[in-house]
């Protein structure tokens, strides 16, 4: 029976503990006291357990090499996922944008059940354990040293120690120059599915105002980006899962340039549907017109902002009634960054996907080296794939060949 160690215990390194079990002896390092520390932070708490979109539409929500995850997913599907859960007395249910989150809100089942399954299969884990190093000879992988200085052999190592975001929960990116050391490229690491910082001023008094249903566009060199979500307006910027998803498109170019968004807050009216709305009572004042659109608090700082709050329809400029329609429809905003990396969700950046194996996910430089999850250059919008990420890579890298 061979030996195998997994350096990381979150959702990637859980799965591949448990997918090499089936015939190796596993020991799972965590340097935390317990296991699944951040995947306790998913869905805010709820644990986002995957998405309930077909493999092929989640595909589309990967951000960073796609092709990468072909093999991945298609070894261990979000199907596959839910199947498994199922198997373990789990109950989960589907929510809006097909997120699926346990039936009872709870991440601690989840981690529960990864306790007992790590358990009745024989993984050993080392707790509060550090990997500081990894014991390469002649281009082949044969164990790890850990903090306490011990030598610890395998015949096969996993690393799925996770990115820079979120350092409290042990992913502080100290593996990345260890992997970097053995001679692996650690592609730039960035911030994704992160609230972003606004230039205009004006933002600052929409603090705390939450849009619904909001439609993100950038145009990035030649390629148009499109996103719908939810959002809210905060002192430094705006955030929300709209906001999140839109982020991780553009961490990249916010590096050496600010870009600039447009936001429509009534994608499903046209201008010329909003301009009769804006008219529809000559005897009330545009905002008690429009205020059944839109957030009132919205609309009074827009127009506020215009000095049209008070201003009825008939006495009304036409160039004003286009500004008006042009802060509802196609509002002008500047990034300038993203939060730090610390506050992020994902991390965008990591080991490069050209070293490393699509089909098995082991290293093309060290032998018996493999990597799985957030470690691994790949990343995807929020809502569950960045999970389903880590589980399928996880699994196939505990798989046997």
């Amino acid at each position: 029976m061979a030996k195998v160690i997994v350096v990381g215990a979150g959702p990637a390194g859980i799965m591949a503990a448990l997918s090499a079990s089936k015939n190796n002896d596993v020991t799972l390092i965590e340097r935390n006291n317990e296991i699944g520390k951040k995947l306790k932070l998913t869905g805010g708490g709820r644990c986002n357990i995957t998405n309930n979109r077909s493999i092929e539409e989640i595909f589309d929500k990967v951000v960073s090499n796609k092709k990468f995850l072909y093999s991945a997913f298609y070894t261990f599907s979000n199907t596959d996922l839910l199947d498994y859960f199922t198997e373990n007395n789990l109950e989960y249910k589907v929510e809006y944008d097909e997120k699926v989150f346990t039936k009872s809100d709870k991440s601690e089942e989840v981690i529960q059940l990864f306790n007992n399954d790590l358990i009745k299969n024989n993984v050993k884990i080392l707790y509060n354990t550090k990997v500081d190093d990894l014991i390469i000879e002649n281009g082949e992988i044969k164990g790890v040293i850990t903090n306490y200085g011990k030598n610890i052999y395998a015949d096969k190592v996993i690393i799925t120690t996770g990115g820079k975001s979120h350092p409290l929960t042990g992913s502080d990116g100290s593996m990345f120059e260890i992997i970097r050391g053995v001679g692996h490229t650690i592609n730039p690491l960035y911030a994704a599915l992160i609230p972003l910082v606004i230039k205009e001023m004006f933002v600052k008094n929409l603090q705390g105002v939450a849009m619904k249903e909001v439609v993100f566009k950038v145009k990035i060199k030649k390629k148009k980006i499109e996103i719908t979500g939810d959002m809210i307006f905060t002192h430094f910027g705006i955030s929300g899962p709209g906001v999140l998803k839109l982020s991780s498109h553009i961490n990249k170019v916010l590096e050496n340039e600010e870009v600039e968004i447009t936001l429509d807050f009534l994608s499903d009216k046209s201008r010329e549907e909003i301009s009769n709305i804006i008219k529809s009572n000559p005897n009330k004042t545009i905002f008690n017109n429009l205020k059944g659109l839109l957030t009132q608090n919205f609309l009074k700082e827009i127009l506020g902002a215009l000095d049209l709050l008070e201003t009825k329809p008939t006495d009304l400029k036409k160039e004003d009634e286009i500004k008006i329609i042009d802060f509802i429809k196609e509002m002008k905003l500047t990034v300038r960054e993203t939060l730090t990396i610390k506050a992020a969700m994902v991390t965008s950046g990591g080991v490069s996907v050209k070293e490393i194996n699509a089909s098995t996910m082991e290293s093309k430089i060290i032998k018996n080296l493999y990597f799985a999850g957030e470690v691994i250059d790949v990343d995807a919008e929020t809502g569950g794939y960045n999970l389903q990420i880590a589980f399928s890579t996880g699994y196939l890298s505990g798989c046997d060949y």
